[in-house]
């Protein structure tokens, strides 16, 4: 029988690279993240990681086979060198234990603060097992890409034509005629603001998703069910842009509706029925279709009237409702609205209306989802910031940005001062 020999440890440098790696990974972001979420960013800065590690050897030994000296004194600096490594790997592993149950400690405290649940015992046992997950996938595949080049290089084409072709087929299989986003999309509830009736007899007009074919033609049907119901009888609209749920806040509309006495008709239309942050990621263009339509609709009806019983024109959109609406109001004569709300915008984005009203929460990431974050730390950041690195886990916050109490994350409710601009 041949003798066991313990494996060897990774050498100093890969161990330091992926400790800082992993490290990074626990700087705290504006939201505790999920623990899938967490094990994806860990793996996904390992892999960063190792590959500047990799580069930076390559070039490195290129570097010496064209300096013989240099080659002949890379000799170790420890007769011991793997003594070194094992001391490498041992306190990287100590220190990154620590610092885990102190990351632990804070995101159980800003859970608690933020009113979400508390963090599961398995947190790190499944965030280290996708962590671990995402860099085998990532190894394999660089790998899989360096053979599949190789063998190019040697054999011509062929294989490479196989696996596009291979890529294109799965391709098409995933672009079947099931809805793979059926687990995403949101159902209206039957109590929802815009599909009850106002306790102050304000007027309220709203088009589902599945009432219209296009967005288009969902803002026109609510412009045609605002006039139908008296709308341009009261003495303001309110032109209420949803979220990409179709969500529309019942604080800010139960708000206008008091300050306005109740004269006043509140009209919006749903233009999808997928999260806001899914729809400002991947598909933008029904939120600006139906913005758009919706607000010039509205604003011909009111022009049509003389003008002594035109009614005042306001505009509200949270979300991704507030970033088409800015969109839509850039398209109008600004002094056809007489004020603006925005509650979440992305970005914190902000139209230039003289009467403008922006909210936003100071760990809410889609309103710090600006590129600009990237480099630049905003003024109400509320946690540890870190150039690029804060930017993306802002991104990564998204998922989790309804989870927290209202006041907090991407949830805006009664403690927000909603009150409309003054004309």
């Amino acid at each position: 029988m041949f003798p066991r020999t313990a494996p060897p440890p990774p050498r100093t440098a890969t161990t330091l690279t992926v400790g800082a790696a992993v490290a990074l990974s626990m700087v705290p972001s504006l939201l505790p993240r999920p623990a899938l979420v967490q094990g994806l960013l860990t793996g996904a800065l390992v892999l960063i990681a190792l590959g500047i590690l990799g580069v930076a050897r390559r070039v490195r030994v290129q570097g010496a086979r064209h300096d013989v000296a240099r080659r002949v004194r890379a000799t170790p600096e420890s007769a011991d060198p793997g003594r070194r490594d094992w001391t490498a790997l041992a306190g990287s592993t100590i220190a990154l234990a620590l610092l885990a149950w102190l990351t632990q400690a804070h995101l159980t405290t800003q859970a608690a603060a933020l009113g979400m649940p508390a963090l599961p015992t398995t947190y790190w046992l499944v965030a280290g097992v996708c962590a671990l997950a995402v860099l085998a996938g990532g190894l394999a595949v660089g790998v899989g890409g360096r053979r599949l080049a190789r063998v190019t290089r040697l054999r011509g084409p062929g294989p490479l034509a196989a696996a596009l072709l291979a890529g294109v087929t799965v391709t098409t299989a995933a672009s079947a005629p099931a809805d793979l986003l059926a687990p995403l999309r949101k159902t209206l509830d039957a109590d929802h603001v815009m599909l009850t009736s106002s306790p102050l007899g304000a007027s309220r007009s709203f088009v589902r998703v599945t009432e219209a074919a296009t967005p288009e033609e969902g803002a026109d049907l609510a412009v045609e069910r605002m006039v139908a119901d008296g709308g341009l009888e009261r003495g303001a609209i309110v032109v209420a842009l949803p979220t990409g749920s179709g969500w529309v806040n019942d604080a800010a509309v139960e708000a206008f509706e008091a300050q306005l006495g109740g004269d006043v008709a509140v009209v919006s239309a749903q233009y999808g029925d997928l999260p806001s942050w899914w729809s400002f990621l991947i598909d933008q263009e029904p939120a600006m279709r139906s913005a758009e339509t919706l607000l010039s609709g509205v604003i011909e009806e009111v022009d049509a009237l003389p003008e002594a019983e035109q009614p005042d024109v306001y505009l509200f959109g949270e979300s991704l409702g507030a970033l088409a609406g800015q969109e839509a109001l850039a398209g109008v004569d600004p002094q056809a609205v007489c004020g603006v709300v925005w509650s979440g915008a992305p970005g914190g984005a902000l139209s230039g209306h003289p009467r403008e009203r922006s909210l936003h929460n100071a760990d809410d990431p889609v309103a710090h989802l600006a590129v600009r974050t990237a480099w630049q730390r905003p003024q109400d950041w509320p946690t540890t910031w870190l150039p690029g690195l804060s930017y993306a886990t802002t991104a990564l916050d998204l998922p989790a940005s309804l989870d927290p109490g209202l006041g907090h994350g991407h949830r805006y409710g009664p403690e927000q001062d909603w009150s409309l601009p003054e004309c």
